[in-house]
């Protein structure tokens, strides 16, 4: 998706003040997600009825408020491998439901065969549902699985290892 037509989609709604899809620094290429400021707060609440859920090519979209940033929703971002290759990412997300609102979810595929590599992130909305999350799902045998799952706090880069 390109910024024009990423402006388009969202301006279909309401006048926007300001919009950017987020890119890669060194590639270029689209990171898959962006912000919209509408002039008119209603046309955020209108976008968030109208696009979340909507199907765009091969990707479902979800819209919704940007969140700030605050110490009890930073790092509420998890790494999970030993995830058995036919777990899809509903069934992830089914599976880390019960923890907490998750805000995004990802398995990550081979590019060449699109086979699951057996691991995948999942973001909550609060640092406590992820550590809830750790708690109940880490070393347990998830339906198709045949090894235990590793549940850990994804790395951060921005965080000095201690």
């Amino acid at each position: 998706m390109t910024q024009e037509e990423f402006r388009s989609l969202f301006g279909s709604i309401g006048e926007i003040e300001s919009c950017k899809l987020v890119r890669d620094k060194i590639t270029g290429q689209s990171l898959g997600y962006g912000f919209v400021n509408y002039i008119d707060p209603k046309d955020a609440e209108k976008a968030i009825n109208t696009l979340n859920g909507l199907r765009l090519q091969t990707k479902t979209i979800k819209v919704s408020y940007a969140r700030p940033s605050s110490a009890s929703i930073r790092d509420a971002n998890l790494y999970v491998s030993g995830l058995p290759k036919t777990m899809t990412q509903k069934e992830l997300e089914q599976l880390f439901s019960q923890y907490g609102r998750i805000i995004t979810s990802r398995i990550l595929v081979d590019q060449v065969t699109g086979v699951s590599r057996g691991v995948g992130f999942i973001r909550f909305d609060k640092r406590i549902e992820a550590e809830e999350a750790i708690k109940g799902l880490n070393g347990q045998k998830p339906s198709g699985a045949t090894e235990p799952i590793t549940v850990k706090f994804a790395n951060n880069p921005s965080q000095k290892s201690s």
